[in-house]
């Protein structure tokens, strides 16, 4: 017995950048936090209600620019002001709304940005 989904043609839509960022635009109005954010040469989509501020932002590009992770050292080489509290503050942001995730391993500790991680397997795929 086939189902009302496998009787139908399989139709695939395009949907171009501007066609998502213009729908995230309406959702926005709604509230509930979805927007989407200039990360690197890409573009996320936030759907978290927290506003994200500069630190936020600078440590997801670094993370966007070593391919979807980051240590906290690695931002204070890149970042010669920041103390480790500072940037302690924003990842811990970060790693509540999911946005980050942290890996502990043979004490070295990562914190891996899952959207930005498959984005860059995606290019390497490619």
């Amino acid at each position: 017995r086939k189902t009302k989904f496998q009787l139908g043609a399989i139709k695939t839509t395009k949907y171009s950048e501007e066609d998502i960022k213009t729908a995230i635009s309406k959702l926005s109005k709604l509230g509930g936090g979805f927007r989407t954010v200039q990360v690197g040469t890409s573009t996320m989509i936030v759907s978290v209600p927290t506003e994200l501020d500069q630190d936020h932002m600078q440590i997801m590009e670094l993370a966007h620019d070593s391919g979807g992770s980051i240590s906290i050292q690695q931002v204070q080489q890149v970042m010669p002001g920041w103390q480790t509290d500072r940037c302690q503050r924003a990842l811990d942001l970060l790693l509540t709304q999911g946005m980050a995730w942290q890996d502990i391993h043979k004490g070295q500790t990562l914190y891996w940005f899952p959207s930005i991680w498959r984005e860059s397997q995606a290019v390497e795929d490619t």
